[in-house]
């Protein structure tokens, strides 16, 4: 199977299972969506400590498991005690853990990789742990699970586009981001303009979206989280490449590991979050 039919393959399987989840499992505040989020911010965060680990020739202190706790802790904020900040408190006792167990493992080195440690811990507590927790953080909007719905449509709508662009018209614009110099600049507008159309369709005929949210709203929806998906995107291309690794991982077929399929949606999440929000 080519690599395309690979992405349509995944993206087919996969839009399917969240629409179920989010519309025939919405029971006690989405908690099997919140659950699919403890398994990939784990997960996630294994491929990530794993690229760090050897980018950095050095081992974190932090087990996976750990930033599983961040979208528990969004869960129970949202489902049980929305006036308190759980998540924020489970970022800094995630924190000053990681920093306790620097001190006390540090000196097999002589703290010479302190520094390059707790930095990789902290990134991992940000990325996927705390940006993950913004797709939970959609559910509290009005409108959740059209809303959820709508997010996922413009990150996978952006990411086949950008490919099929890329592919029938990119050939000769390639390499204008070093990182990633295989994507094209007709692959980075066809799916910003798909995410955008997508948007305005989305919002002109769905009950409930299409009262709160006007053509040019919509437009820059879908601009603004298609252009925060790209940055996920090669953001990731660049730990990658600091890792000197082709991806993070193997686990989805014709995209890689985990992290490989939802670097899109941890950059692009706080962005569509707070677009709804304000709008």
């Amino acid at each position: 199977m080519t690599s395309m039919g690979k992405r349509v393959l995944t993206t087919v399987i996969t839009l399917p299972t969240l629409f179920i989840i989010i519309f025939l499992l919405p029971h006690n505040s989405y908690l099997a969506l919140s659950l699919l989020a403890v398994v990939t911010a784990t997960y996630g965060a294994k491929e990530l400590k794993v690229l760090y680990e050897k980018a950095e020739n050095t081992t974190l202190h932090i087990s996976p498991w750990g930033i599983g706790l961040l979208p528990l802790a969004q869960w129970i904020e949202i489902a049980h005690a929305p006036s308190l900040p759980l998540v924020d408190l489970t970022v800094v006792l995630l924190a000053l853990f990681f920093f306790s167990m620097e001190l006390r493992h540090g000196d097999k080195d002589s703290f010479a990789k302190s520094l390059s440690r707790i930095g990789g811990e902290s990134l991992l507590i940000l990325y996927p742990g705390i940006l993950i927790t913004f797709i939970q953080r959609i559910l509290t909007l009005p409108h959740p699970s059209a809303s959820l719905i709508l997010f996922f449509l413009l990150v996978f709508g952006n990411d086949i586009f950008a490919f099929v662009f890329g592919m029938s018209m990119g050939r000769n614009n390639k390499g204008i981001i070093k990182v990633s110099p295989n994507k094209s600049l007709a692959g980075f507008i066809g799916g910003t303009l798909s995410a955008m159309v997508l948007a305005v369709l989305f919002c002109l005929f769905v009950p409930g979206i299409k009262e709160d949210i006007s053509i040019w709203m919509a437009l820059l929806l879908g601009f603004a989280t298609s252009s925060a998906a790209n940055i996920g995107d090669l953001i990731e291309s660049a730990f990658k490449r600091s890792a000197q690794v082709k991806d993070s991982g193997s686990l989805i077929p014709g995209r890689g590991g985990l992290l490989d399929s939802i670097d899109s949606m941890l950059a692009s999440a706080p962005i569509f979050w707070l677009l709804l929000t304000l709008f």
